[in-house]
């Protein structure tokens, strides 16, 4: 595949995951994200057919298996209050 066409498939990507991008100060972490839709949209990566939203859900999903949730939070301010 051309060069030409593969800077088209990754503009792409840019444009469309900045317009979800949500995640203030983490241009670290987008650009994981965009560069892990390209992979998985570029015609001859032998990935299943996803649309982008879905693999940027699937790249949050995988990056973000460690945070803290609302109940975490509530846990860990009871064990505080002993």
């Amino acid at each position: 595949m051309s060069n030409e066409i593969n800077d088209i498939i990754m503009d792409d990507c840019r444009e469309k995951v900045s317009r979800m991008w949500v995640m203030d100060g983490r241009p670290d972490l987008e650009n994981d994200c965009i560069t892990y839709v390209y992979e998985r949209v570029h015609p001859e990566s032998g990935y299943p057919s996803k649309q982008m939203h879905e693999l940027v859900i699937e790249f949050l999903s995988k990056h973000c298996s460690q945070a803290v949730s609302s109940q975490d939070l509530k846990h860990m301010a009871g064990e505080r209050k002993c």
